[in-house]
């Protein structure tokens, strides 16, 4: 049988000119402008975080912005702005409860000591099915790493999945330690790390320095 051409509108990308800093503006959009510390203090303790994504996700409340941890579009913990903008409210999924945490500090001692939980999700849950016909699935996938640049160190961190940062002299070899960052988390051979396909994000401080 012969699939159909699916309608040109199913195609449509849609690029978003909001203002910068993107972020924060679609934040305050959503929630006001007084909501915008609440989001800036988030958002400087997960960006770059491995395992944590921001996304606009469509809620039965409508749309609604929020942090994410876990791999490849899971939510093992998640985080959203509430009632209170002065407290942080995380779901966590496993132990099914809210937890609701007084300040970005008591956030971030909490994620310290809870994250480990989910060491092995990506080796438990995800890799048996990646595997699968001579792991076609991970080779097929593209992952995003986002690039930053501090003092001579090139630093990659894989989006969407919570693997430690990878590091390197030059932007190929932040970029290659992160294929094989991926692969390990994954348990895929060691060689399959070059047929791993990503697409690269850089930040300011790596523009500049290219």
């Amino acid at each position: 049988m012969t699939g159909t051409t699916p309608d040109p509108h199913t195609r449509v990308e849609i690029e978003l000119n909001l203002g910068s800093p993107e972020y924060v503006v679609t934040a305050t959009s959503l929630y006001g402008d007084d909501s915008s510390p609440w989001w800036e203090s988030l958002g400087n303790l997960l960006y770059g975080r491995p395992g944590w994504y921001c996304e606009l996700a469509n809620t039965d409340g409508g749309a609604e912005l929020m942090w994410s941890f876990g791999a490849l579009g899971s939510s093992l913990f998640n985080i959203s702005l509430t009632d209170d903008p002065t407290s942080f409210q995380l779901f966590d999924y496993a132990a099914d409860e809210c937890v609701l945490l007084s300040s970005i500090d008591e956030l971030r001692e909490w994620l310290d000591r809870n994250e480990a939980r989910h060491a092995t999700h990506v080796e438990r849950n995800l890799a048996p099915m990646a595997s699968a016909n001579g792991w076609r699935l991970l080779k097929a996938h593209e992952f995003m790493l986002d690039l930053t640049y501090d003092e001579a160190t090139w630093i990659a961190s894989v989006r969407k999945l919570p693997v430690t940062a990878a590091f390197g002299s030059s932007l190929k070899e932040a970029v290659s330690n992160a294929r094989e960052a991926i692969a390990h988390a994954f348990h895929a051979p060691p060689e399959l790390a070059a047929d791993i396909r990503v697409s690269v994000r850089l930040d300011q401080a790596a523009v500049a320095a290219l």
